[in-house]
């Protein structure tokens, strides 16, 4: 595909998952929902919920392995998510690394070959207890971006054919 091609693509699904990312904000009434991809030696906040009072902004980047709550899935591969950092003895000290977010539920994003694209999470200013349907809902959300990134994936097959 063209680089026109490419970025127009880029540009559609990343205003899709804009919504998306504001949608589940306003289900869940948190402080962030983030979607992080992952580069080489950092993370990228690649699309961040639009609510006022959200201290991510867009192309943020930060290093891989400095007390994130991302760091953690980026490590696992695994679902991540904490209640109450100021109650954890490890994770009390790391606050500052998450912009002062007490909470924390995030899931891994693979591309279609199971690289991994990044993280999706939900943070929050204030304790609290993540109940199933908030799972998933998060999971339903990464659900459709990792269909996003396939259909991307096979569309750029096809063009090059």
């Amino acid at each position: 595909m063209n680089a026109m091609g490419n970025q127009f693509t880029e540009e559609n699904i990343l205003e899709k998952w804009q919504g998306e990312i504001d949608l589940l904000q306003d289900s869940l009434q948190v402080s962030a929902v983030l979607i992080m991809k992952l580069h080489p030696h950092e993370l990228e906040v690649y699309v961040s919920s639009g609510n006022e009072n959200n201290p991510y902004t867009i192309g943020d980047r930060g290093e891989i392995n400095i007390g994130a709550y991302c760091d953690t899935i980026i490590a696992s591969k695994a679902k991540f998510q904490i209640e109450d950092a100021s109650e954890d003895q490890y994770w009390q000290s790391k606050m500052k690394f998450n912009n002062g977010m007490s909470c924390y539920m995030g899931l891994p994003i693979f591309y279609p070959n199971k690289d991994l694209f990044g993280t999706i999470c939900v943070l929050n200013k204030e304790p609290r207890k993540f109940v199933d349907l908030d799972h998933q809902l998060l999971d339903h959300f990464r659900t459709g971006i990792e269909s996003d990134l396939l259909m991307a994936d096979e569309s750029e097959d096809r063009s090059s054919l």
